[in-house]
């Protein structure tokens, strides 16, 4: 009976706890937005900027100059649907690895879940994200390219994988950042080389026999290549996806184990 009347009584108090993490991570990710674009007329149109931005320089450069459209039909649109997500991507992961210790102060003087900073890094691009998606979505549209059936349940698949994968890259990077500074800018480093290593700019196809195995190593190459199909084809759930899945699986599994045995310890490292 007592041990019946325990876990009872304290379901209300679970659910209030998690009400107010909730609250606390829409706050602190509200404020991120605020504080990027505070001052700023366009605000939305620069979450737009960089990948249409890029999209254009690299189909002017490798689709008219070097003539790779004759390879790849629609590749204005093969270009934009990966640079979206990858913009998504590169961006949760570049700011949650910073997360903890940009936060130093916040962390020695406030008791609360410390989880919440790395989610809301990943959250606030994710927002970005969702607000840019009907843009790319128009651009497939306005390309001649006919909507899908699949879209419906490729599209939130998609989104659920690549969140999960963030999150748990973002508390992975963001946890061993705090021990070891070196960490940021090999990052940044590593962003710049699983650009070209992702096959963004050009079709796994033309990948080398030898060098795919490599590839499939990169959780992002065939993220990139599942929304391409997606909203080219309207194909999703192909065999390629599966390297994503278990990177997916081990680095949240690595990443909130390593978080759970070092918090303790991050007031005094930060």
């Amino acid at each position: 009976m007592a041990a019946t009347v325990t876990r009872t009584s304290s379901a209300p108090d679970l659910l209030r706890s998690l009400s107010t993490t909730w609250d606390l991570l829409l706050a602190i990710t509200l404020r991120d937005i605020r504080v990027r674009y505070q001052g700023t007329f366009l605000s939305f149109i620069w979450w737009i900027a960089r990948p249409l931005t890029l999209g254009t320089v690299l189909y002017i450069a490798l689709g008219r100059v070097l003539d790779l459209r004759a390879d790849v039909p629609n590749y204005s649109i093969f270009l934009l649907s990966a640079l979206f997500p990858w913009f998504w991507f590169s961006g949760s992961v570049s700011q949650a690895t910073g997360i903890f210790v940009g936060n130093s102060g916040l962390l020695k003087k406030v008791r609360f879940p410390k989880l919440i900073l790395p989610l809301s890094a990943v959250l606030f691009n994710t927002s970005q994200f969702l607000l840019t998606l009907p843009i790319l979505i128009g651009f497939v549209l306005v390309a001649g390219i006919d909507p899908e059936l699949m879209w419906l349940a490729g599209i939130p698949a998609l989104m659920a994988l690549q969140l999960l994968l963030l999150i748990g890259l973002g508390t992975l990077l963001a946890t061993l950042n705090v021990f070891f500074r070196d960490l940021g800018p090999m990052v940044d480093v590593a962003l710049l080389l699983l650009f070209y290593l992702s096959a963004i700019i050009f079709p796994l196809d033309l990948v080398p026999d030898e060098f795919r195995p490599i590839m499939a190593l990169n959780p992002v190459a065939p993220l990139i290549d599942a929304w391409r199909n997606l909203f080219l084809y309207g194909e999703f759930l192909d065999g390629a996806i599966w390297p994503a899945l278990a990177i997916t699986a081990a680095s949240l599994a690595l990443g909130l184990f390593l978080f759970n045995k070092l918090e303790g310890n991050f007031a005094d490292a930060v």
